[in-house]
């Protein structure tokens, strides 16, 4: 399909550069799909596409059951003209048959909107519409943003120091932990549908990507041989060697209800920041997370940390 000069076409992972580049122009708000393209050595006819000459694409998208879509629209600060409604209309016609029940469409708001509009107009409804996604990045205090907060409240000590990168015994623990955070954010239970979502969360423990804290069930330290629960977890849900630095974006960053509202949340998470830092970044790199403008209660624990606004995605919920 062609139009104003640009043609829709599959690529496959031999010419994912192109698309790289383009993601170049926004590292934050093209972080997951990067992380896909550079993840994957393989992927089907379709589930990858750009629009324009594959090496100097004007946007691109992947489209597996949910779609990420980058580029459609214009970002007059950073040079890019987007792609207009005949651009957006052929992503959309392109990835109509591909969203799945349960799926959804995520990314910088300004390309969802672009996207959505005509699938909504082909008559394709939206479980729920998330339009303000505030995206925020961590701050980098000289000494660690640990050390900011244990100087407030010495007592969580042990919520920093107990914080690691979950272990391969420690899936089982982690499993029903991501489950919960998963199902209250979205609504169903994800291992109903298949054992995928359990395979995914063996992979990002096996590949040191999701942290935890445990306790004693009671929001004490959990000690050897004895009760243990997952009081805190997040994820590097995605990881970007970008041009300019490391780009990391946490997903699922939970907190047991039982122990909200006590600082365990905010010290464990300051204590992720730390060791993602460490773990998975050049010095050069951001930390980077989303976050529902409903959710007052996550947006006072980042400022309490300081993290600061760079940009708003949108998640469309099929």
């Amino acid at each position: 399909m062609s139009f104003f000069g640009h043609r829709l076409s599959a690529i496959g992972p031999h010419q994912r550069d192109g698309l790289l580049r383009l993601c170049a122009l926004d590292p934050v708000g093209a972080v997951a799909l990067a992380h896909q393209l550079c993840r994957w050595d393989r992927w089907g006819n379709g589930d990858v596409v750009v629009l324009g000459r594959p090496g100097r694409p004007a946007a691109g998208a992947w489209v597996t059951g949910s779609l990420m879509p980058f580029g459609l629209a214009a970002r007059p600060g950073l040079g890019h003209d987007g792609v207009g409604a005949a651009g957006a209309r052929a992503v959309a016609d392109h990835a109509r048959l591909r969203l799945v029940r349960h799926g959804s469409l995520t990314g910088p708001a300004p390309d969802v909107e672009a996207v959505w509009g005509p699938l909504a107009s082909d008559g394709l409804r939206a479980r729920e519409e998330r339009w303000v996604q505030p995206v925020l990045l961590a701050p980098t205090p000289a000494g660690g943003l640990t050390e900011a907060v244990l100087r407030r409240r010495p007592a969580l000590r042990w919520a920093v120091e107990g914080l690691h990168a979950a272990s391969s015994t420690e899936t089982e623990l982690v499993l029903p932990a991501s489950v919960a955070m998963f199902s209250g954010e979205l609504g169903y239970d994800p291992t109903t549908a298949g054992g995928s979502y359990a395979r995914h969360v063996a992979w990002l423990v096996a590949t040191g990507r999701s942290y935890v804290l445990l306790d004693d069930g009671e929001g004490r330290p959990a000690r050897p041989g004895g009760p243990a629960l997952v009081a805190f977890k997040t994820d590097v849900g995605a990881v970007w060697d970008a041009p300019t630095g490391t780009v990391v974006q946490l997903t699922g960053v939970w907190t047991r209800e039982d122990l909200r509202g006590r600082g365990i949340g905010t010290a464990a998470l300051a204590a992720v920041v730390d060791a993602v830092r460490r773990d998975h970044m050049r010095a050069d790199g951001v930390v980077s997370l989303y976050v529902n403008d409903f959710n007052a209660a996550a947006l006072r624990l980042y400022a309490r940390l300081g993290f600061e606004r760079a940009g708003t995605f949108a998640t469309i919920l099929l």
